[in-house]
């Protein structure tokens, strides 16, 4: 069966798309729910990881349960982001009646939500903040700018449905921006703390060889 491509790499995955568009996998209740147990597992590894770095507050459980709750929701969109990218590659698996001028971008687009969910992923299960984590929360922060504009002009130009996902998005990415930060404050005093301490070691062994 012959397909139009909204951009002309996406020919590299033909067997691939054809494949899943013959198999219903395009399908929102099947891809939503086919990826939903990747974004499980990744959530789980997630945990267990921030755990065995001792991430894991011993705050209220309510306050955990919300965290944690964003932690799941940014899986969820990074795997779910991953199947609608190879989705949009197809023009018949789009919800248009007509060409858009913006088709050829929904993939690239959907790829760098996915990638910039594993980034943010990535900063989080990480118990030290070095020049690395930096450049990831630089490339997490442009994603974050462009969702607070999606998110503003959701809530400023739909319907009332989407006024509220809009505003529900800008409170997301508001949550990630915080965390973020908060994150990267604590791991980087954590780290000055351990280095004064360990400055204050290496003083006292000097200090008991010159007496």
């Amino acid at each position: 069966m012959e397909y139009t491509y909204t951009w002309q790499f996406a020919r590299h995955f033909e067997p691939l798309l054809g494949w899943l568009r013959e198999s219903g996998f395009f399908e929102a209740h099947v891809y939503i729910t086919v990826m939903t147990i990747p974004a499980v597992a990744l959530f789980v590894w997630v945990i267990r990881r921030r755990r065995r770095n001792k991430l894991i507050g011993s705050g209220a459980r309510v306050s955990r349960f919300l965290w944690n709750s964003l932690y799941f929701y940014v899986c969820w969109v990074a795997m779910t982001s991953l199947a609608v990218a190879f989705k949009t590659m197809i023009v018949e698996e789009l919800d248009y009646q007509e060409r858009q001028w913006f088709e050829p971008y929904l993939p690239g687009i959907h790829f760098y939500i996915t990638s910039a969910g594993i980034a943010y992923i990535a900063l989080t299960v990480r118990s030290s903040f070095r020049f690395p984590d930096l450049l990831l929360a630089s490339y997490v922060q442009i994603a974050l700018v462009l969702g607070y504009i999606v998110a503003g002009y959701r809530a400023l130009n739909e319907d009332l449905a989407g006024a509220a996902g809009g505003i529900i998005l800008f409170l997301a990415f508001t949550s990630c921006n915080y965390d973020l930060i908060r994150s990267a404050r604590r791991k980087v005093k954590g780290q000055s703390a351990k280095a004064s301490a360990g400055d204050g070691r290496s003083s006292g062994i000097a200090t008991s060889h010159t007496t």
